[in-house]
């Protein structure tokens, strides 16, 4: 089975405006689309190491995980069950994990 990446509504939105504001870059787009492509051609496992500092989030975070795709910026993602699909839900070039 293939993994599909999608995202949650409201992040094309937020994504859009933090370009508009130059909190992130078109190098951390590059970036991100790479961590998609990779998940998508290999699967998730291929991600969930040391190189993307890949990690699962605690406290009011919990149940989700956190990728680096540049210094201080971070995607946010779920794995829905038995859908094979990565749930973006959150882009942050801030390192920012309030919601």
């Amino acid at each position: 089975m293939a993994w599909k990446v999608d995202y949650e509504p409201h992040v094309k939105a937020e994504i859009q405006a933090q370009m508009e504001d130059k909190t992130l870059s078109v190098d951390d787009l590059k970036a991100l689309r790479k961590w998609v492509d990779e998940i998508e051609s290999h699967g998730l496992e291929h991600v969930q190491t040391v190189y993307w500092n890949d990690h699962p989030l605690e406290a009011e975070w919990t149940g989700l995980r956190s990728a680096s795709f540049s210094l201080r910026g971070r995607v946010i993602y779920r794995v829905e069950d038995g859908r094979l699909i990565v749930m973006v839900v959150r882009v942050t070039a801030t390192h920012n994990y309030r919601k």
